[in-house]
């Protein structure tokens, strides 16, 4: 797990021949894995969506202009694919709580004391540099840029800012439902949720910020909605879209000062700029894409020296939609959309209809995921795809297999907590 989500943290310290050997492992174990634990009824709840992207992928190998790096992208897709349904297959919801929670504790407390040894000793390199000569061509080819004591974004152990912002959000939002559900003792999640919005607040990234109000404002919608009656439910949804939709609009009208106020420039820090030059490279193949393949690969042709800035070479469009379209054409982003929508549903379906807290989790981690993908493409690797695949697969599960409903609402239940926090003390 932690090689899917800290994967720089693995090439920096062992090299790309290490972190292959341990994704071709962690493959072959997800296979055997798979094999020996009746397989079929999680393959056969892949949605169609999911499974009709990965058959697009593969196709596209017969009119990629990098037929052998689409293979290698398909592969890799492939492998971690599998390495998600191993996830849904062998555990339940609660597992796999615990799996992430103890997973993001770990690169949280790792990031920590890394950084303060950075902040101390000063910029740390990676042991396996991605860069040529002695000394790092710029800041952001550092490991750490040890700026922990400086005020300035820190990096991590995951060796990116925005990577590691993204983890600390995730672990927000699990660490709070760890809690809630814990029937033990509840100090490790309390401690580690002052972890997670400490490392967050570090990492002073502007789309973790949007995404941490996107979450709030459909947890406060799924737990009011819970119980109601059908009709007093979609009144809820729809009044909820047009306060969504007033949000959006406000936004692109004083998107300066929502920049400003994020800390980040009107052009959000260069992705406009991205954004315009891969549409160009769109519009060559808008149908059918130039093929897949991932994340874009140094040296490949069209995308080695596409984009530069501040001496720094882009490899993704820093949207996963124009990286689907871009790759995929058309097609490919369509399927990309219903694949979102039909998991978004059926997510909220089981996060309005179980009374569990527990189950608001994997809607959490869902829009973390989709808002993620607006300004960066990393829903396309690693532990976005892991997410994507396993959170949609896994939601397909009837609701018979989920843990007993109880009586009491959420709400009512999340009401009693401070009471119960207050009487431990």
């Amino acid at each position: 797990m932690f090689t899917v989500m800290a994967g720089d943290a693995v090439r920096y310290s062992v090299g790309w021949t290490g972190w292959g050997l341990l994704v071709v492992i962690g493959v072959l174990a997800s296979v055997i894995g798979l094999a020996l634990t009746k397989p079929w009824k999680t393959i056969l709840r892949v949605p169609l969506p999911l499974a009709l992207l990965l058959g697009l992928m593969v196709l596209s190998a017969i009119w990629s202009n990098y037929r052998n790096f689409t293979w290698l992208g398909v592969g890799l897709q492939l492998g971690t694919t599998l390495f998600a349904l191993f996830l849904a297959n062998q555990f339940g919801w609660r597992q796999l709580l615990n799996i992430f929670a103890n997973t993001i504790r770990f690169i949280l407390v790792s990031s920590l004391l890394f950084e303060v040894l950075a902040g101390v000793s000063g910029p740390i390199k990676p042991f396996f540099p991605n860069y040529e000569g002695d000394e790092p061509p710029a800041s952001s080819y550092y490991w750490s840029q040890g700026q922990l004591f400086d005020g300035d974004r820190i990096q991590g152990i995951t060796g990116n800012a925005n990577l590691l912002a993204f983890t600390a959000v995730l672990g927000i939002l699990l660490f709070l439902v760890e809690y809630i559900v814990t029937n033990s003792k509840r100090s490790l999640p309390l401690a580690s949720l002052a972890l997670a919005i400490l490392m967050a607040a570090l990492a002073k990234s502007a789309g973790m910020t949007l995404a941490i109000g996107l979450v709030s404002f459909a947890a406060l919608i799924a737990i009011f909605a819970e119980g109601r009656p059908k009709a007093t439910r979609h009144l809820i949804y729809g009044r909820s879209l047009w306060a969504l939709a007033l949000g959006v609009v406000l936004a692109l009208i004083y998107r300066v000062e929502l920049f400003d106020l994020l800390g980040r420039s009107a052009d959000a820090s260069g992705r406009f700029y991205i954004w315009g030059e891969v549409l160009n490279l769109i519009f060559e193949k808008p149908l059918e894409g130039w093929g897949w393949i991932s994340y874009w690969i140094p040296g490949v042709e069209p995308y080695e020296g596409l984009i530069v800035i501040n001496s720094v070479p882009m490899y993704q469009a820093h949207n996963a939609f124009l990286d689907v379209w871009l790759q995929l054409g058309v097609f490919g982003l369509m399927l990309m959309v219903w694949l979102l929508l039909q998991g978004f549903i059926r997510l909220w379906a089981v996060a309005v209809r179980h009374t569990n807290p527990l189950y608001l989790y994997p809607l959490f981690a869902y829009l973390v995921i989709v808002a993620q993908s607006l300004t960066e493409s990393r829903l396309l690797i690693e532990i976005g795809w892991v997410l994507l695949v396993l959170l949609t697969t896994k939601s397909r599960e009837p609701f018979a297999e989920l843990e007993p409903l109880g009586r009491t609402p959420k709400r009512l239940k999340l009401l009693r907590i401070p009471g119960s926090w207050l009487r431990s003390r």
